[in-house]
């Protein structure tokens, strides 16, 4: 079952300080109840669906079974765990309220409580005067009524004991481009192709069956090398949370490169899917919301590093990166610059940025940043600071941010393998390149370095 103590204290971990239970309750034709609000009540004359707040030592489940039982006269209604809305109410507080969904059948009876003197069987699309919130909510579990058998996604694990396992293929374009597909149910989730593990099948099994069935495409036919490997590139362990609410275990497999003919014969199921896209590394931040988009990138990680690495979500303290950069300065108050290729696809293309990059296997920031330098700068560097926060704004999400004074004989850089070129420039000259928005931040912090006398360092 799904433990909403544990959703509880997560959400308190967040902010949020008071608990709500929403339940949508539908009829076998779809639509919606929504109750309204008698004139003397609080909110009066608005419509919503049933609900109240969690009291001291009651349950979610509780909660529901009394608001259902107090607002609408509905007893014994099997519930299934939809989704979580945050609002503030109005006295200011975060609140955050589970929402759970039923089905009862038509024409089912409805009584009313005394704060409340009318209800309304309605559709998403023709819904009374209600809150954003509870429209939004309404609209999402609604969105696609033509789809049989169509769930909220936390209705998948509402009978789940334990953790749920899946499946997945990371599959590229001869490019090295990522494909994913765009969730028909949720429209602002991209996901590899692949699914839920069901009896009888192995994680790769499920892979490939799903990515079947998903894309049209069998591939074990089209790279039947990759595919006969049977490569497993990362294992993912995510704890429950208020998107998936009990733990699950994810097994990415390598699904090999596609041609741009079997690109063409891509047939998606809309009844899943509604979009496919091959992007870079850095391109699917903008399509991706922000926790895809890690776990996208802890995978891609695996990938690069040959063996199979086990990745936990959230993130352990102090592994919560993907990438490094390194602000390397010396005693004449220069910094350490590097010139990119202008490449579509990749993060400041034509600009001048301190050295970075993606962080391999298992390493910590500081060897990444180590490994980086002597990469792309041929310099070795030892004395790393992290420099302090905010930086998250200005376009370095999963980025570990370091700073170190150059103490070697200051021999000229010599440019690795990537880039166009790579020098020391004057810090009062590095606002005259073209250069990402985040040097505007770390430019004063970097000044406190360039005094020859102090050696000091931020």
């Amino acid at each position: 079952m799904i433990d909403f103590e544990v959703l509880t204290e997560l959400a308190a971990g967040e902010g949020v300080e008071r608990i709500d239970v929403g339940i949508v309750v539908r009829d076998t034709s779809g639509r919606i109840l929504m109750i309204r609000r008698a004139p003397h009540s609080v909110r009066q004359t608005l419509w919503e669906y049933p609900g109240g707040g969690l009291e001291e030592d009651e349950t979610v489940p509780a909660v529901a079974a009394r608001a259902l039982a107090e607002q609408t006269g509905l007893t014994g209604l099997p519930l299934e765990y939809a989704q979580h809305l945050d609002f503030t109410d109005q006295h200011g507080c975060l609140v955050r309220q589970f929402v759970l969904t039923g089905i009862v059948p038509d024409g089912t009876p409805i009584t009313l409580s005394h704060d409340h003197d009318d209800h309304r069987w309605t559709t998403a699309d023709s819904l009374p005067p209600t809150g954003d919130g509870r429209r939004t909510v309404i609209e999402s579990l609604g969105r696609h009524p033509g789809i049989p058998d169509r769930r909220p996604v936390g209705a998948h694990f509402t009978p789940a004991a334990g953790p749920t396992t899946h499946g997945s293929l990371l599959v590229t374009d001869p490019r090295g481009r990522v494909l994913a597909l765009r969730s028909t149910a949720e429209p602002t989730m991209w996901n590899l192709p692949g699914g839920d593990v069901d009896s009888g099948r192995t994680p790769f099994a499920t892979a490939l069956f799903e990515a079947e069935k998903q894309t049209g495409l069998d591939l074990a036919v089209g790279d039947p090398e990759v595919i006969a490997r049977r490569r497993l590139v990362a294992v993912v362990h995510e704890q429950a949370g208020t998107r998936y609410p009990v733990p699950a275990c994810g097994y990415v497999f390598d699904g090999g490169v596609l041609t741009p003919d079997q690109q063409a014969r891509i047939r998606l199921d809309p009844a899943e899917h509604t979009e496919f896209r091959f992007e870079t590394a850095h391109d699917w931040r903008s399509f991706m919301e922000p926790d895809d988009y890690h776990r996208l990138r802890q995978v891609l990680r695996a990938h690069r590093s040959g063996v199979p690495l086990h990745l936990q979500r959230p993130a352990p303290e102090g592994d919560d990166f993907e990438g490094v950069l390194v602000f390397v300065t010396d005693s004449a108050g220069r910094l350490l610059m590097h010139l990119r290729e202008d490449r579509p696809g990749m993060p400041w293309p034509g600009c001048w940025t301190p050295i970075g990059g993606w962080r391999e296997g298992n390493e910590s920031a500081r060897e990444s940043a180590v490994r980086e330098v002597r990469e792309e700068a041929g310099i070795e560097i030892t004395d790393l600071r992290p420099l302090p926060d905010p930086h998250h704004s200005l376009g370095l999400p999963l980025t570990r941010v370091l700073h170190a004074v150059r103490t070697d004989p200051e021999t000229d850089p010599r440019l690795g393998d990537e880039g166009l070129a790579v020098r020391m420039v004057p810090l009062d000259e590095v606002p005259q390149l073209k250069v990402p928005p985040y040097l505007r931040h770390y430019l004063p912090l970097l000044a406190a370095t360039a005094d020859p006398t102090s050696r000091r360092t931020v």
